[in-house]
């Protein structure tokens, strides 16, 4: 054999490895999921939603779909490695909340989530002290009807910390007439160890008006690709949740985002519409998932296969329908401003 005959073969069999190797998508078998002949039903419940200040859109839809509120939680609040709150929260939210009669509960978070920050505030009784009061004051001066208190990635080992600031912050607010609500990871049974371990559901419905369970992120952008919220663990969540803390103090977190995630990497987050058209330019089919109650479809891009999961206003529906079985009526989503438009035909306030 002749060395070009070689050679041939040898780029030939080098082009059919590298062939065989890539990622391959479905084929795709027509156009999916047609959004707009989706069959919906309206769901009566209490809904507090999630409005960020970095998205104009997010106030925007806020204002538009005011009506189903109950409450509002603008973000934009924090405390920092210092134990001095910061941010601001958005005086357009805030307007429309008030000519819709919806009740404002501004977020605050420990600053990036950090870790130190929030053992500093739960640890050391003069950082607690002051923090209160300064949330005191802050709730006073805008003439808000409560706080949202979002601290995450708490130490478990600030567990009783954790409950006894929430127990103080309470007992000064309560008596100014103030909400005093606090966002949780979720989780299905009492986990004292890892994320979700520094907080306590029955100890923390006793002393909050609201125990909001952020029952998402169950995938997560670090880990593998999957749904979001999967229908049968976010009833798992709903049924250890209601069985330590009262119906009237619990509210259950629905996500309205999702992820691209790319094999082996780090996912980014995409809202409904975001979604939509990355499956139309990839020219891939969307297709419903039913036993997790989400939206999925891959493509590939830059020789990487990448997997989509996310939520539309049936997905919605789905997680309410879960709430109502459970005898529960009170619901958050986080965020407003990537939900499908039609989840406003679902959503009723109550």
């Amino acid at each position: 054999m002749g060395l070009i005959a070689v050679a041939v073969i040898l780029l030939s069999t080098a082009a059919l490895t590298i062939y065989l190797a890539m990622p391959r998508e479905e084929p795709f078998t027509g156009p999916g999921v047609n959004f707009t002949e989706i069959t919906l039903s309206s769901v009566e419940v209490k809904f507090l939603g999630w409005v960020v200040e970095y998205d104009a859109l997010s106030a925007s839809d806020f204002a538009q779909h005011v009506a189903a509120f109950t409450w509002v939680s603008p973000t934009g609040l924090y405390i920092d490695e210092t134990g001095t709150l910061g941010g601001d929260v958005p005086a357009d939210v805030v307007k429309s909340a008030r000519d819709g009669g919806v009740l404002v509960l501004p977020l605050v978070a420990n600053r990036n989530f950090d870790r130190q920050t929030a053992h500093k505030i739960l640890t050391e009784a003069e950082t607690r002290d002051s923090v209160i009061g300064q949330l005191e004051s802050f709730l006073a001066q805008g003439g808000y009807d409560g706080i949202n208190i979002d601290f995450e990635d708490v130490p478990e080992g600030d567990r009783d910390g954790l409950t006894q600031f929430m127990g103080l912050l309470a007992s000064r607010l309560r008596s100014k007439g103030k909400l005093v609500t606090i966002d949780v990871p979720a989780k299905t049974y009492d986990a004292t160890i890892g994320w979700a371990g520094a907080y306590d559901y029955g100890a923390l419905g006793d002393v909050c008006d609201l125990v909001i369970i952020m029952a998402y992120d169950y995938h997560w952008s670090s880990g593998p690709a999957g749904a979001v919220s999967p229908l049968d663990w976010f009833e798992d969540v709903v049924r250890y949740a209601s069985s330590v803390i009262p119906a009237s103090r619990l509210m259950i977190g629905m996500p309205f985002y999702g992820y691209d995630w790319p094999t082996g990497g780090t996912a980014s987050g995409v809202t409904f519409d975001e979604a939509l058209q990355m499956s139309a330019e990839m020219n891939r089919t969307i297709r419903f998932d039913e036993a997790t109650g989400e939206y999925t479809f891959t493509y590939v891009r830059d020789n990487t296969r990448r997997e989509v999961w996310f939520q539309g206003a049936k997905s919605v529906e789905l997680r309410l329908q879960i709430l109502k079985n459970h005898g529960l009526d009170q619901a958050a989503a986080w965020r407003i401003g990537q939900e499908d438009p039609r989840t406003w035909e679902v959503i009723r306030r109550g």
